[in-house]
């Protein structure tokens, strides 16, 4: 007990222990605060970005990613199915096709060299499915979505994972997404063949997703990517 205080009297604070109280109070806040703040910006900085990405998480299906290997090499994984062609005057089309869970999913080139071009999963009933190879187990399991698209969501959902700005035209939409990538040592690889790419040491990328809507429900979307100069 302190000198000069009588048993039972009780202990008063000056200004300075209040001051000293207020500023530890201030500063236990101003922690919690900040410590909330650098959680948040750390899980901003963890999570995909849309605007970021240019449709990057579009690009790979099942194992495949688009531009890199043949229809050859989906087949190789995936296992042989049906190879479709179709050649109108300029335009010549190949694809390979599976059946899903919940859908039928090709494997589309748009050269006769049979390079992987685009993705594509349609509804049963909105796509001839004879001679598709049916998937079984993870890769049955994996084919139901791609990046977040999925047969049967909204086009709500569709817009909101795709982001703006989405075009359409009736019940078909389309997202276009344009970037510029700096090359790998992987891409160089790929582009040995194109020495104005590999002088320059970045591409242009278009990676476009379409989708068509049948009762406001998604019934078939198709994912195409195309590397520029």
């Amino acid at each position: 007990m302190r000198p000069g205080r009588k048993f039972g009297e009780r202990a008063t604070r000056g200004p300075l222990s209040y001051a000293c109280i207020v500023a530890q109070r201030e500063w236990f806040v101003n922690f919690r605060v900040l410590t909330a703040l650098l959680g948040l910006a750390a899980a901003i900085a963890a999570a995909p970005t849309r605007a970021d990405d240019g449709g990057a998480r579009f690009t790979t299906f099942l194992g495949a990613r688009l531009n890199v290997g043949t229809l050859n090499d989906v087949q190789a994984r995936l296992g042989r199915t049906r190879l479709i062609e179709m050649n109108d005057a300029d335009d010549y089309e190949a694809r390979v096709c599976y059946l899903g869970s919940n859908g039928v999913v090709s494997f589309v080139s748009g050269v006769a060299r049979l390079e992987l071009s685009g993705f594509e999963v349609r509804e049963p009933g909105t796509v001839a499915a004879d001679g598709c190879r049916e998937l079984h187990g993870r890769y049955a399991t994996a084919a139901t979505q791609l990046g977040g698209l999925h047969l049967g969501m909204s086009k709500a959902d569709f817009v909101g994972l795709l982001g703006d700005p989405v075009q359409w035209d009736g019940d078909s939409a389309e997202r276009v997404y344009e970037s510029e990538q700096k090359m790998t040592a992987a891409d160089r690889g790929l582009f040995k063949d194109s020495p104005e790419l590999l002088i320059r040491g970045t591409f242009n990328v278009t990676v476009t997703v379409t989708g068509t809507f049948v009762d406001g429900r998604l019934a078939g979307f198709r994912v195409w990517k195309v590397v520029s100069v």
